[in-house]
């Protein structure tokens, strides 16, 4: 047998496969859990069958699955007390009596499968597999409706869970509540007013700008021009300078007698 074979075999028989719900998982469960636990009264057997339904998903499957297992369970346990405990008289006398006589490992196999029996008598007890059956369709029906919880959180966006709070505009609406606006046209009609007709909004903003106005229209503008006239004519620049006594002129006559 090559390695591939053998880890496919282990991945079906462990569930490596990390399945949710899985009736074959849940039977495998609840014949170990039952082998483990089922001489604990009561308590055993309970655990079992819950685990069973819990991983099958359903109540109807965690009651057949969990049913199964503990009538399976119980037909191994009468085989094997037939080999064991016969060796003390069972079943012509009582189981736990039958187990008393052994010793050794034979005895110590005889004190676990005693517990399977009704105390002093030769036959099965079957209330355990009564109890793992019960509880099989009660972890059934609680997984079920985890089921139905988590979709319903996912399904209504968890506004009542404990990942957010619930807004305040859902919970007016689900007592029935008046609402500032229930539509958004209404929100957009009510804007419009605001904007347009009332126009007294804001008054503050606009009286800085319609003084600015005013005292623009009522302060005159003066503008100053200069104006320099420059008058070409036959006469020398130290007559004109003279005769226009021109800052310009005087300059233009100081340059002409250095070049003399």
């Amino acid at each position: 047998m090559d390695s591939g074979m053998v880890s496919r075999s282990l991945k079906k028989i462990f569930d490596t496969d990390n399945e949710v719900y899985s009736t074959r998982m849940a039977f495998v469960f609840c014949l170990v859990i039952s082998v483990l636990l089922w001489w604990i009264p009561v308590f055993g057997p309970a655990v079992a069958g819950y685990v069973c339904g819990r991983k099958t998903g359903s109540m109807v499957k965690g009651l057949i699955c969990s049913l199964i297992a503990g009538a399976l369970l119980l037909l191994i346990i009468w085989g094997l007390s037939s080999l064991v405990l016969r060796h003390g008289g069972y079943p012509g006398i009582p189981a736990n009596e039958a187990a008393a006589s052994l010793t050794g490992i034979v005895g110590a196999t005889a004190s676990y499968l005693k517990t399977f029996f009704v105390d002093g008598t030769s036959n099965l007890d079957l209330m355990g597999l009564g109890v793992v059956t019960v509880f099989g369709g009660v972890g059934g029906i609680l997984s079920r409706q985890a089921r139905k919880e988590a979709a319903f959180l996912i399904a209504t966006g968890a506004t009542e869970g404990t990942i957010r709070p619930v807004a305040r505009s859902v919970r007016l609406y689900s007592v029935n509540k008046e609402m500032g606006f229930k539509a958004f046209d209404d929100c957009i009609t009510a804007q419009r007013m605001t904007t347009n007709e009332n126009k007294e909004v804001n008054p503050s903003r606009k009286e800085p700008e319609e003084e600015k106005g005013k005292a623009r229209e009522g302060r005159p503008v003066v503008t100053t021009v200069q104006t320099v006239t420059t008058t070409v004519s036959g006469k020398t620049a130290s007559t004109q300078s003279k005769e226009s006594k021109s800052p310009f002129a005087d300059i233009l006559d100081r340059s002409l007698k250095k070049d003399k």
